[in-house]
C-alpha cells in the first residue's frame, strides 16, 4: 500500500467491509465500490469522483452515494447500463469512468425526464461548462443519439447532428496496473 491519500483503509460501506483509499472518505458522498471491485481501479476513478465532487457542489445536487465498477479484461460488452441515476434514493451507479457518462447522469438528477427535453437541456449544459475540445464535442455528438438531445444540438449549432456511432466499452481488453496483491 502506498501512503498518504492513496493508502487503503478497511471500512464498512453499506453494511460490507471494503478496501476504500483515503481520498475517497472525504467526499459529501459515499463512494461504494462494486462486490469484485478491483482496488486497482482506484486510480481511474480518482479524476472522476473529484469531478463529481465539484459538479454536485456548484450545482447544488444532492447525492447520497455512488456505486462504481471495474472491469478489466472485459472481452465483450458490459453486462448492465454505463451508468444510471436513482430519483428517490438520490444515488447513482457508473460503470465507466468517464467526465461524459457522468455528466450524463447528472443531467438526470437536474432534470424530472427520463431522456426528454429537460433532460438533454441540463445535460448538454453541464457538458458545454465542464467539459472542453475534443471531449465536449464527443459528448455533444453522443447526446444527439436521444431525439431530445439531436434537437438541443441543432439549436446550439444550427446543424444537423453528425452520425451517431455506438461507443465501445472504455474497460473493453483493459488491463489492471500495478501489483496483483492490490486486488
Amino acid at each position: 500500500m502506498s501512503s498518504g491519500e492513496n493508502k487503503l483503509v478497511e471500512l464498512k460501506i453499506a453494511g460490507r467491509y471494503r478496501m476504500i483509499p483515503v481520498w475517497a472518505t472525504k467526499f459529501e458522498f459515499e463512494v461504494r465500490p462494486s462486490p469484485k471491485f478491483d482496488n486497482r481501479a482506484w486510480k481511474l476513478w480518482k479524476p472522476i469522483l473529484k469531478l463529481l465532487a465539484k459538479v454536485i457542489r456548484e450545482e447544488k445536487i444532492k447525492i447520497k452515494w455512488v456505486r462504481i465498477h471495474s472491469h478489466f479484461n472485459l472481452r465483450g460488452d458490459i453486462p448492465h447500463a454505463m451508468g444510471w441515476w436513482d430519483h428517490e434514493d438520490k444515488s447513482m451507479f457508473l460503470c465507466h469512468f468517464d467526465k461524459e457518462t457522468l455528466l450524463h447522469e447528472l443531467g438526470h438528477a437536474l432534470s424530472s425526464g427520463y431522456h426528454g427535453d429537460p433532460w438533454a437541456k441540463q445535460t448538454s449544459r453541464l457538458f458545454l461548462k465542464y467539459l472542453k475540445g475534443k471531449e465536449q464535442k464527443q459528448a455533444m455528438n453522443n447526446l444527439a443519439h436521444y431525439l431530445s438531445g439531436r434537437r438541443i444540438y441543432k439549436k446550439i449549432y444550427n446543424e444537423k447532428p453528425p452520425k451517431y456511432k455506438d461507443p465501445k466499452s472504455m474497460w473493453l481488453n483493459l488491463k489492471p496496473t500495478g501489483p496483483k496483491g492490490a486486488k
